[in-house]
């Protein structure tokens, strides 16, 4: 307990930099996107977010922040806690390793790459520049051979060339990062297991449950290709239930009618946003996660479960900005907007 109460008093600070209600109100009643940078600059983003102007640039700089504040709470940790929110930050290792490919495969030039990949400081794992300068998709997997990407890239970069399919390659991707974080998450110790478990398993459902769709849906992949894609580590959809779920011609059906419990009553009521069941899932389920992570804060103090539960809020608050700030470029109406939105609903 004594290990948590300096990142802890740490993590309170920057809580407090949360946005209020009433700022996420400012920056959805906002006539246009000066406006909402005049609003930002006003709070913990502006230095991330000075002198930009396009929403992908905006989106970078807020994202900069949060992993400013996980590098701010980890000066404070040591030990396997301290590697478990590392491996946490490293999502931003498997977005740039995504970045950096797509980058390659387009052709772009590699003064042009590092734009987008996003600076871990000391808390890199991955050769980052080296990365960055790969004159080739080959060269790029050869400089991961010693990382924790080195099996997943040998294996999806294989399929790429033979079937020309990037999505083979990232999923691959995808599912080596979560098995490394939940490894990590296991060599915790239990009280912290106990705690934050219930957390890292509604994280994982909501993944499976957005492939199971996703992949059903959009990429018409049979049972049995789905299967290969899940996750075994979560809280409710586990190994045990995915045949019975997938074996269903509606996917949503089958966790109500399963009493898949609490995701029966999240998804109970959903419709579609804008003409999107799928998206409507989606932020439901984020919502439902949003919720859990203000209880985790209101639990007992000293344990991880408080810091993930920090992480998660302040994710789904730049989802909002961004959720927002796209909305007004495209000359949207708040009444439009508000459905997208997981931190402010009513």
């Amino acid at each position: 307990m004594i290990t948590y109460s300096a990142p802890y008093a740490r993590m309170r600070a920057l809580k407090g930099n949360l946005l209020t209600r009433i700022q996420m109100e400012s920056l959805l009643q906002a006539s246009d996107l000066q406006t909402i940078i005049a609003i930002l600059s006003q709070t913990d983003y502006n230095d991330q977010i000075q002198n930009l102007t396009t929403s992908s640039q905006i989106e970078h700089g807020l994202k900069q922040n949060l992993i400013l504040s996980y590098t701010k709470i980890l000066n404070f940790m040591r030990g396997k806690s301290s590697r478990f929110i590392i491996d946490s930050l490293g999502r931003f290792e498997l977005i740039n390793t995504k970045s950096i490919i797509r980058s390659i495969i387009r052709g772009e030039r590699i003064e042009d790459r590092s734009l987008s990949v996003f600076s871990l400081g000391k808390y890199h794992l991955l050769p980052i520049k080296e990365l960055i300068g790969a004159k080739d998709l080959k060269t790029f997997v050869e400089l991961m051979r010693n990382t924790f990407f080195a099996n997943a890239l040998e294996i999806g970069f294989q399929r790429y060339e033979s079937e020309s399919n990037l999505m083979s390659l990232e999923i691959a991707l995808d599912l080596s990062y979560y098995a490394r974080l939940h490894e990590s998450f296991e060599s915790l110790g239990l009280f912290d297991k106990s705690r934050a478990g219930k957390l890292m398993g509604i994280h994982f459902d909501m993944i499976n449950i957005t492939w199971m769709l996703r992949f059903k849906e959009n990429y018409g992949l049979s049972s049995e290709q789905i299967f290969q894609y899940l996750l075994p580590y979560g809280w409710r959809i586990q190994p045990p239930v995915f045949w019975k779920i997938l074996g269903s011609d509606d996917i949503l059906s089958a966790l109500r009618e399963r009493y898949m419990r609490p995701y029966d009553k999240v998804l109970s009521s959903v419709s579609p946003v804008d003409g999107n069941l799928i998206l409507g899932t989606e932020i439901a389920l984020l919502r439902f996660f949003y919720e859990q992570s203000i209880l985790a804060l209101r639990g007992f103090p000293l344990q991880i479960a408080s810091l993930v539960g920090f992480f998660i809020m302040k994710e789904m608050e730049i989802r909002d900005i961004m959720t927002i700030l796209d909305g007004k470029i495209l000359n949207l109406s708040q009444e439009r907007i508000r459905p997208h939105l997981i931190t402010i609903k009513d």
